[in-house]
């Protein structure tokens, strides 16, 4: 490392790391896993209460639903995610309800912070043969994590993050066999099991198993080892994926004639579900032009890509350095630099799983396990194309800005102060739950406050993001009238320009700004950052941001624009709102407030 970092004034406090923690014997490597996983769950508690949109929608209700058998009971509560594979979301309930919540949220930082284990091991196979590999594999492997859709998927139960590590696993175990040249039946055995349990759990994987498998014929000589080798790998995957939930897949065939509702519906053609196929084509590049550039596309317009920023300029550089490295490959043919096997199965893997994530989704956190593995690879190609001290030291440069455009930039999928209990909602009046059904309208998340209602009662959702058919409506009507008290469900008076202010004063405090005399810099923030739409008073001695004029409406004004969108929503199904019948309702998520309204509903003959 001396050589690298030449005369910086931090040197020694680096090499003092190095010694600590650079991989030059097991105890080293135990002491930075464990300090990363630690990181990691430190980072989770200062991120604060998970509270993103597919928690409140179904991560919650899914594990609740499936640990009390409510898939014959309910219809469709959490919308078209009701019917996902539950099996990591029975973990993500068990965990936020049994635990406190400050707890929860730190286990589940301590698990993300381990995917420092599975890319440092790949890193320490790519850099094979290289003499600064004990401490480059462990950096490479933190600059992983300092991604943009890692760092925002810390501590949260999307599981892009959580699947990564079984995904990784899987292409480390390749590699491994590949770089003892001894990869037995115990190494593909165990790849598909890691796999298989990736795509289990979360179906979007599928990617990275057709990956992993181009991977594999890559890794090993002589057709005949190939093949043995992928029927290894697939026939392990298959086998755990389905026992891990090939229940629930079969219960939803027996149930409703499709193991994927509502999705491919237009192959399995439930009676309960439109005939369409469904897919989220809004992030999809738009014409041949994109394709070709997409990595550049989405590094400076990320909400390409994704509802939120999630800012990294690590995979323009990675296409950039890729391309100039092609260039070179092809002009100088053989006399250009070689690629170790190692790299050239994981270039394999991470390109056929690109381009299947680009023409399949191009949502960016699925790229989660790539991500974690762009700082590995743009290392590569920087050495490439400038060997020794000198592409070495371009290489840490470039991955240290990529990594502070994604510190400073960072986004999350929302996050809320911590509670000891982590949910709470205030019950409604239902005198007869067993006499009842509560409908859920529209298609804002609101499936989390099932579990904590009463169990005896069923919950349906209409007018959600649910395809529903003639048979899904009849199957509706069935249930109103087996039950004669029937509910309504809709969002209540949250001020969502208070809470985004609430949100925005928070890290104004956080940064120092509100301290300031005159609040000179926030005023400069406020007149410059497009979108903010905010204007800066001082309250007791401290700088705020508070909406312009004409941003606020009263929660009265919220909420009954609530029950009249729900009201048009009901009218299809021959349904209303008692008058005068809502009532508001307390709910939480952390601290924050989530209210609800409660209305009776009556049936139109």
């Amino acid at each position: 490392m001396s050589a690298i970092l030449g005369r910086l004034p931090w040197r020694r406090s680096l090499q003092a790391i190095e010694r600590r923690f650079a991989f030059t014997c097991a105890s080293n490597i135990v002491a930075a896993s464990l300090v990363l996983a630690m990181a990691g769950g430190c980072l989770s508690l200062w991120l604060g209460q998970d509270a993103n949109w597919d928690l409140r929608n179904y991560h919650l209700y899914n594990g609740y639903a499936a640990l009390q058998g409510r898939l014959s009971l309910d219809l469709a509560p959490a919308q078209m995610q009701s019917y996902f594979s539950p099996v990591l979301d029975v973990f993500h309930y068990l965990l936020m309800t049994v635990l406190p919540g400050p707890v929860a949220g730190f286990v589940l930082g301590v698990l993300h912070g381990l995917l420092f284990v599975p890319v440092a091991g790949i890193a320490w196979q790519v850099l094979q043969g290289r003499a600064e590999r004990a401490w480059l594999a462990p950096l490479l492997a933190v600059a992983g994590l300092c991604t943009g859709t890692v760092l925002a998927g810390f501590g949260n139960t999307m599981a892009d993050n959580t699947t990564a590590l079984f995904v990784l696993g899987s292409v480390w175990l390749v590699l491994r066999g590949q770089s003892q040249g001894k990869a037995g039946t115990g190494v593909w055995l165990g790849a598909g099991t890691l796999i298989g349990i990736a795509v289990a759990l979360k179906l979007t994987n599928a990617i990275y198993a057709v990956g992993l498998a181009a991977a594999v014929l890559v890794a090993v000589r002589g057709w005949g080892q190939r093949l043995r080798a992928l029927l290894l790998v697939t026939l392990a995957a298959l086998a755990v994926a389905a026992l891990v939930t090939g229940w629930w897949y079969w219960q939803l065939w027996q149930m409703h004639g499709n193991p994927l509702l509502p999705q491919f519906n237009a192959v399995f053609q439930s009676n309960m579900a439109a005939l369409v196929g469904i897919s989220d084509t809004r992030w999809l590049p738009r014409n041949p032009g994109e394709h070709l550039v997409w990595p550049l596309l989405f590094t400076f317009n990320p909400k390409r890509v994704s509802e939120i920023s999630l800012l990294q300029g690590g995979w323009a550089l990675l296409y950039v350095s890729g391309f100039v490295l092609l260039c070179r490959r092809l002009l100088r043919g053989r006399r250009a630099a070689q690629f170790g096997p190692v790299l050239v199965t994981l270039l394999v893997f991470f390109l056929v799983s690109y381009v299947l994530w680009q023409f399949t989704f191009s949502i960016h956190r699925y790229l989660s396990a790539l991500e974690l593995l762009v700082p590995l690879l743009l290392w590569c190609a920087c050495v490439q194309l400038m060997p020794g001290v000198r592409g070495m030291r371009m290489a840490g440069w470039a991955l240290l800005g990529c990594a502070l455009v994604s510190l400073v930039g960072r986004a999350d999928w929302r996050h809320e102060s911590w509670a000891n209990v982590a949910f709470e909602v205030q019950q409604p009046q239902m005198a007869e739950p067993a006499d009842s059904v509560v409908l859920l309208v529209g298609g804002e998340p609101q499936a989390w406050r099932v579990p904590l209602l009463p169990a005896a009662a069923r919950y349906a959702s209409v007018a959600s993001n649910f395809p529903e058919s003639e048979g899904y409506r009849q199957h509706l009507v069935a249930m109103l009238a087996e039950r004669s008290q029937h509910f309504a469900l809709i969002p209540g008076s949250q001020d969502e320009v208070a809470t985004r202010f609430l949100r925005l004063n928070a890290k104004v405090q956080r940064i120092g700004l509100d301290r300031e005399a005159g609040c000179g810099k926030l005023q400069w923030l406020a007149r410059h950052l497009k979108g903010l739409r905010a204007d800066v008073q001082q309250r007791q001695g401290h700088c705020m941001l508070v909406p312009r004029a004409g941003a606020e409406r009263s929660a009265q004004e919220i909420a009954a624009a609530e029950r009249e969108a729900a009201q048009a929503r009901l009218a299809p199904y021959g349904l209303m709102l008692q008058p005068d019948s809502c009532v508001g309702l307390a709910s939480r998520i952390g601290t924050a407030g989530y209210p609800y309204q409660w209305c009776r509903l009556q049936v139109l003959r």
